[in-house]
């Protein structure tokens, strides 16, 4: 207890100790999924730091870790489609820092760069692909306007240092105007294909009744053509039969030559 009262010793304590805080100081860890900058007086200095132990001057010098692991951002966008159908939009982003362009976007952005560059660009993502489909398309051609907004996505960020890793338009919702519109329009397709059936079974049953009906009159016109056709005959058969019956076996004296013939040329 008598050497802590002694200045000397408490000195020495006090010169070890701020030691070892220098010595703390001098030494810096980049974790792994990381790089580091470092700055000087809080300037960037050149190049990156990999994951590590690192050297700095006390003091003087500073290694801002910048994190290059993947992030996922989850955004929600209100946009009007073509034909000016307000939809809220639901967007997942997995994306990651480029390591190499990581002391460049630092020295631009800084350390905050979701909420300057990644979150906005999103927006304007979804804003720019809505502006061209309709309300419609956006649900017949759901595919291709996700594949729209991630193209214009990757053309705003990849110049900027960053990738994106994966990408996913989770919901896509309208307005309850639209949606009873929608509605509507699907209860009045049913109607319409329910009649178009309905029509389809009528034609068919019409059809074969006409078939049957045209059959039934072939076959009408048929007897109709046999009894006139033995008729005429029977009536041939009768007048012969008169005529015989009446002759007395003279020919007129004033018949053309041909005219027997013509009477007795029964055709049948």
């Amino acid at each position: 207890m008598k050497n802590l009262k002694n200045p000397k010793v408490i000195i020495i304590v006090i010169a070890i100790v701020f030691a070892l805080i220098i010595i703390a100081k001098c030494f810096s860890i980049v974790p792994t999924g990381y790089v580091g900058i470092k700055t000087r007086f809080g300037k960037a200095t050149d190049g990156i730091l990999q994951e590590g132990l690192h050297f700095k001057m006390p003091f003087i010098e500073e290694i801002i870790k910048i994190d290059c692991r993947i992030k996922k951002v989850e955004t929600i966008s209100e946009a009007s489609t073509k034909d000016m159908q307000t939809v809220l939009t639901s967007i997942a982003v997995n994306y990651n820092v480029n390591k190499d362009n990581a002391n460049k976007l630092y020295r631009e952005i800084g350390t905050d760069y979701e909420n300057i560059i990644i979150a906005p660009a999103i927006l304007e993502s979804i804003k720019s692909a809505m502006a061209g489909y309709t309300a419609e398309e956006l649900i017949t051609k759901r595919s291709e306007v996700s594949n729209q907004i991630q193209t214009t996505l990757v053309e705003k960020i990849s110049d900027r240092g960053f990738s994106v890793v994966e990408f996913n338009v989770t919901n896509i919702d309208f307005s309850e105007e639209y949606d009873q519109a929608i509605e509507a329009k699907a209860v009045k397709q049913q109607e319409v294909v329910a009649a178009q059936a309905e029509l389809e079974k009528q034609k068919i049953l019409n059809e074969k009744e006409i078939s049957i009906a045209e059959k039934d009159a072939k076959v009408m016109e048929l007897q109709n053509s046999q009894i006139t056709e033995n008729t005429l005959k029977l009536r041939r058969i009768e007048t012969l039969q008169a005529f015989v019956d009446k002759w007395d076996g003279k020919l007129p004296s004033t018949m053309l030559s041909e005219g027997l013939d013509a009477i007795l040329n029964l055709n049948y």
